[in-house]
Order: C-alpha cells, then structure tokens, then sequence
C-alpha cells in the first residue's frame, strides 16, 4: 500500500489575533486540579511573572511556562506546559481556561459534532431507540432532544463534560451576538496524558461561563447512549519531573450576523492541528465489484427487492435513509447489466405497489406487507419519517435523469407517472397547507404529527428535480419557499436536527448534508446565485461534522492493528457518537459541484477526504476487518468511548448503508478530475497522477487492477448531467503499472 502524505494549507489572512481589545470579556487562567473521584478537590491558579509561575501544593511544587505572552496571542499555535518539580501529587490534573464574563444565554456554543447551540434544547429522557408518544405529538414541537451532554435550557447546573474523542474535530466555536464577534478556540486530541476533557459550564444566573481544556480527561458524568451517570475517571498520580504540555490555538472575529457567520470561518482553520495520511489500497473499480457482487447476493428474485439482508420489517426493506431506493442509483449507473436490470424491477416495484392513499411511500416492508415505518417493528400511528420519502423523491427523479443521459429516447414508464404525479403533490400539500414539511407524519392522512425539524430537506432536492423533469413551475416554487424557510430557520442559526429516526430530534450531520445538497440541486435547477450562496454556508456547517484529522488509535484497538485513517469521516449526530465511512446516505458529489461553480478548493478538500478515505472500510479477502462478509462496510468510526473504552476503534458485524454511500461516490466521483485550462489534477481514486503537457502519468500502486474513470473538464461553469460521471472514459492499468495517456485518447 502506497501512503501519501498531504500537508494542509491555512487560509489565515485576515483573523485577528485573541486580545483584550478584541474580547475583553474573556480572560485565560492555567491551573493544578486536585481530584476526590471525579470532583475537583482542590484548584490552585498560577499567577504568571514573565511567562512562569511557580505554586506549592502539600510540598508538591508545580511550575507552569508559555510560550507568548497570552495577553496578546497571535494566530500562531500556543503551548502551556506544567510540570511537577518536585514531589509528588496523588489524583491531580491541569487544565487551561477560558473565563467569559458577561455571559448570555443567547451567546452560541458550538463543539464540532457535539454540540449546536450548546444543546440547549427541550429533552426527554427515553431510552433507545427514543421515539415521539402520543403526549409528544406537536406540529410546532420546539427542538426537542435526547439525554445527552448539553446546557441546561432550565434551572440548576449548566455543564457539559466532553471526552476530545467525542468531537469531529477538538474545538469550540462562540458567537456573541450583542457584540456581533466571534471566537474559535482549537487544540490537539491527546496530551502526555491521554486524550482531553473539554468542560463547558455556567453559573446558577447564567452570567458567567467557563470554557476549560484539561488533561487527564476527567468527566463528572459519562455519556453513553442516551444516558448520563457518574463516571468513575480521576486524576492521575504525578511523580517528580512529569511534564502536560497542552497546546491551542485561538482567532477572533468581528462583524458577524449569526452564527452561519462563525461556522464560515471554521472551514479554513477546521485543520488548525493534527495531520492526515492517504493510502492508496483499493481501486474505485474493485471496491464496486466487491460490493455489487455482495448486494446481488441480497436480491430477492421473489420480492423484485435488493435487501438489507433479512426477512424482518428492519430488513427486507426500507425505502429512504439506509438504502432503498438509493442503491440502486449506482447499480444502475456503474453496475453490470444484471444489475441494471434488477434496480429498475425494484423501482417499478416500489413505485407501482406500495403508495399509501395520502401519496406518500410506505417506507418499510417485510416481502408480506407494508408499513409507514419501522424501527425492529412497524412504528405506531402510522408514523413515517418523512426523511425517507424526501430520499426517494430525490432519488427516482435522479435515477430518471441519468436513464435519460444513457438513452436520451428513455422515458418513464407509464406507470410510473399517476404515482408519481400524487408523490410529488403530497409533498407540495403538506408544505402548503403547514408551510414545513415535519419530520414525523401519519402516512394515511398526511397530518404532521412531530414538527419543527429539517429532516426532511431532501424534498428540496427532489421538489427541484421533479419541476425540471415534468416541466411544473408550480413545483420549483414550492422547492424554493422551503429552501428559504429552512435556511433561514436552521443554517443561519447554526443548527439542523432530527435527520434519523431515532434520535428525536437531536443536531446530526444527515439532515445538514441534504440541506447542502438540496442548495446544489436548487442552483443547477435554475442556475440563481441565491441557492449557491445558501450552498455555500451549508457546505460550511457541514464541514463542522467531517472528522478533520487522523485520530491516534490505541495501537491494540482493532482500528489501531488496521492503521485506519479518520480523516473523512462523518460523525451521526450528538446523540450517536461515532464517525461513519461516509456521508449518510450520499457521495458527496454535492461538494464536487459546489466547487466547480465556486472555484473554492476548501469544498474539493471536504469531498477528497471522504472520497479517498471511504474505501479503506470495506472488507476484503486480503485485508479482513473482524468478522466482516467481503465487500461489507461498517458504520462504526468509534473515536469516542460512548459504547465503552473498549468499543474505540472497533465495530460490530454487520453491513450498513455505508456501503451505498461508497457505491455512489464510484458512481458520481471521478477517479481523475482534470482542469486543462487551470492545470489542476486531483486524484479521488486509488492511484497516482501527474500531468505532462497535453498527457498525463498514471501509477497504480495497489495489488488490484483498476478502470479509472477520467473527467477532463473543459468548462467548470457549465453543469453536467445526472449520472454524467458514470459515462466518462475509463484508462485501464494493471496492478503496479504506471501508463502515459495523451488526453486525446481519454474519449
């Protein structure tokens, strides 16, 4: 396996350096924490004399050095270091804080992938897999989440206890909205000690807050799924000589509106520490024929259906969200012709038999019958997670669009046209008749039952298709009042929730990734700035979710023996603390576009890193992952302890959608994307490349031969074609093979 080492560049110009002058409200502290359990005991604050200050603790003498003055930080990184000069210190830890006076509970609060507005947030305490009652049911239901680490929205303790292993990306984010600044706050995932602790908290009036960085992690309560308890973490014993040296970076901002405007400037600094690796292990092509050759094993002749690998209601079928009419996409772009054939039989399954009378899809079946939804067993009510209809709505309008780039005479059976003519209007009644979408609804009556959450945004999307397919204006308008809504509501605001059906309607990167991709396809749609710019701040919040650094494995972890590289991966949500493979359930390709329209190579960073990395979570013959059938991929990307320390690092057994998210990026991203004009070459695929003029050099250094498909783009500014990629050219190397091409017979 060939690795490639990546230096990431910072794009630093113009971030104002942390100063008193800038935000005078906060104010930095290093201190010594002495622990009983998991409390702080005993906290001693330095008191600095040229950068140094020396404490006496019990005879345990304590000295503490920075690099610059902290009164007046510069972009530059900053480094903190204790060390116990003599004696000894039993249970003890250190810790940098961040003291903010003036405190306001509208002040926004952001860690990476762990909290969104602080999580401040409604909360009921059920257990998983959490599902709305009766007594829930709210077409106007306030944000309303699970039991995880968040500011309270109500009296008492305000704290939040985080694990740096529980964050995309170890940072935090406030934006101060009385003040119009912001402030980002970054470190590195592990000291001497082991990974760090970051600790959010306020005081009983809510006037002041404290944001800490502390090594050993030692949390007060530990989340597990939808849990907090006391956890049983403590100091550490320190012996003369020992040494923490925690180290940060800090930039300030002025002049934002909302917290949109915080989030912006977190994709250019969201690599501000840690590094990343990528190996080149396994072709596109071969990843798509180990995992086409597994979802044909999946094919029920019988049901016309590609499973999910069982009979039960979970799965035999499920329309949106993990797969259903979302595999078949590639299939049938990349896939052989078996495969083909078999995606549109399943189509023409779902799409002729299994409407409800309100001209939504029933959204789970078992090969006997349908239900609105499922989650084990039929949901009650008949609840649906709209979220799996937006999918599919999406979907069969992009399956359309690229049988039509195929076979411009294709044309939609007709059969097809009276269902899909009464899916799309229940879309268009319900944002008519409630002017959102919800996220759960009875199935037969069409009724919102659970309000007030973007999860279903895909409809965006597919509302966009659609009025471009049947040429219906009325359609295009709908798509665009809810883009509107939704981007007002959750992108400025710097949330999006509820995305899967089971985390009520906690923050998730699902929902953030369709409202991205519904922006792209308004703007392709009607080629109107407006939608690009939304697009552009959605790719943003997006990247707050995308694991940005190459998280340090314990080396007995089965992640850590595999030398996995977490760069790439996107987390769940806050209430499900992992990274999977891949974007949930997409290849990114919305990223791809939005940087050919823009120029902006931050976006072509973002879908690089997904791209490349996803491959390396499939199975294979020479390469096993646990007990992992070949061409399966996990979901599980564990940097956090929530399922136990002994679950970093590791999965379960069992495929997941994740590997139709690696399907799509074979079929939508190209192996090669060449710029002629720019002289700009990236390679997503497996291999190496290098241009020479009017040709290019490709090296395949895996064990594997690989077809690459090649795009040579000769005008950014124009959009292609739904299933375009798929129809590039292919340049066949050989297993170790290097080959020069001229681009002339790249056709």
């Amino acid at each position: 396996m060939k690795k490639l080492q990546i230096l990431s560049i910072l794009l630093l110009a113009g971030f104002q350096s942390f100063s008193q002058q800038a935000l005078p409200n906060v104010h930095m502290s290093a201190q010594v924490c002495y622990y009983n359990g998991n409390k702080t005991e005993r906290q001693q604050v330095f008191t600095f004399k040229n950068n140094k200050s020396i404490i006496n603790i019990n005879d345990a003498i304590w000295s503490c050095e920075k690099t610059a003055d902290n009164s007046s930080l510069t972009k530059e990184e900053k480094a903190i270091t204790f060390q116990l000069d003599k004696g000894h210190a039993e249970k003890a830890g250190v810790a940098l804080s961040f003291l903010i006076d003036n405190w306001s509970v509208d002040n926004y609060v952001i860690m990476p992938s762990a909290a969104y507005n602080g999580n401040r947030f409604n909360m009921l305490n059920y257990h998983y897999p959490p599902l709305f009652k009766q007594k829930d049911y709210n077409k106007y239901l306030p944000i309303t989440i699970t039991n995880v680490p968040r500011l309270n929205k109500e009296v008492g303790e305000s704290r939040m206890d985080l694990n740096t292993g529980d964050l995309a990306t170890p940072a935090l984010g406030i934006y101060f909205p009385k003040t119009k600044r912001g402030i980002w706050i970054f470190t590195e995932q592990a000291t001497e000690l082991g990974n760090s602790i970051f600790i959010f908290k306020e005081n009983e009036a809510r006037t002041k807050a404290e944001f800490s960085i502390a090594a050993p992690c030692v949390r007060e309560k530990y989340y597990s799924m939808t849990n907090l308890s006391p956890s049983n973490e403590t100091g550490v014993d320190f012996k003369q000589g020992d040494k923490v040296t925690i180290r940060y970076k800090v930039y300030t901002f002025d002049n934002l509106s909302s917290p949109k405007d915080l989030n912006n400037k977190y994709l250019s600094i969201r690599k501000a520490f840690g590094s990343s690796e990528y190996v080149n292990q396994l072709p596109f092509s071969k990843a798509f024929e180990l995992m086409e050759r597994q979802e044909n094993d999946l094919w029920s002749a019988k049901d016309s259906l590609y499973t999910l690998g069982g009979e039960g209601w979970n799965m035999k079928w499920q329309l949106g969200w993990v797969g259903g009419c979302m595999v078949t996409l590639p299939l049938s772009e990349v896939g052989g012709d078996s495969s083909a054939v078999r995606s549109f039989e399943n189509y023409y399954k779902i799409i002729t038999q299994s409407q409800a009378k309100s001209g939504f899809f029933y959204s789970c079946g078992n090969g006997k019958a349908w239900c609105s939804d499922c989650f084990g067993q039929p949901h009650p009510d008949n609840l649906l997670l709209l979220r799996k209809n937006a999918d599919a709505l999406y979907f069969i309008y992009k399956y359309c669009f690229s049988q039509k780039t195929k076979n411009p005479n294709w044309q939609m059976p007709a059969e097809w046209k009276a269902p899909m003519q009464n899916f799309v209007n229940a879309f268009v009644k319900l944002w008519q008749e409630n002017h959102q979408f919800g996220q759960f609804i009875d199935i037969e009556t069409g009724e919102i039952k659970a309000g007030g959450s973007n999860s279903a945004a895909m409809a965006i999307a597919g509302l966009a298709l659609a009025s471009k397919y049947e040429n219906n204006p009325q359609w295009l308008n709908v798509a665009k009042e809810a883009a509107r809504y939704y981007y007002k509501n959750f992108t400025v605001n710097g949330i999006s929730c509820g995305g899967p059906s089971e985390i009520l309607q906690n923050n998730d990167a699902e929902s953030a990734f369709a409202m991205l991709e519904s922006f792209v396809a308004l703007y392709e749609t009607t080629q109107e700035k407006e939608w690009l710019n939304y697009a552009e701040d959605a790719a943003a919040f997006c990247s707050t979710w995308m694991v940005s650094y190459d998280y340090k494995f314990p080396e007995s972890t089965l992640f850590g023996r595999l030398d996995m590289k977490t760069t790439g991966a996107v987390w769940a949500s806050t209430q499900n603390k992992h990274g999977g493979p891949g974007i949930c359930t997409a290849s990114g390709d919305c990223l791809f576009k939005l940087y050919r329209a823009t120029g902006n190579k931050l976006y072509l960073g973002m879908v690089f890193d997904v791209a490349h990395n996803i491959m390396q979570y499939i199975a294979r013959a020479d390469r096993p992952i646990k007990a992992q059938h070949v061409g399966w991929i996990n979901e599980r990307v564990n940097l956090s302890d929530w399922e136990g320390k002994e679950k970093i690092g590791d999965i379960f057994k069992g495929n997941t959608w994740a590997q139709v998210s690696a399907m799509l990026t074979v079929a939508q991203i190209p192996g090669i994307y060449i710029n002629p004009v720019k002289k700009e070459l990236v390679v997503f695929d497996h291999v190496e490349a290098k241009l020479n003029g009017s040709k290019i050099t490709i090296t395949n250094p895996t064990k594997f031969d690989a077809e690459v498909r090649v795009f040579i783009d000769n005008d950014p500014s124009k959009n292609y074609k739904q299933g375009f990629i798929s129809t590039c050219p292919v340049v066949s190397i050989k297993a170790g093979e290097t080959k020069t091409v001229a681009f002339a017979e790249i056709i």
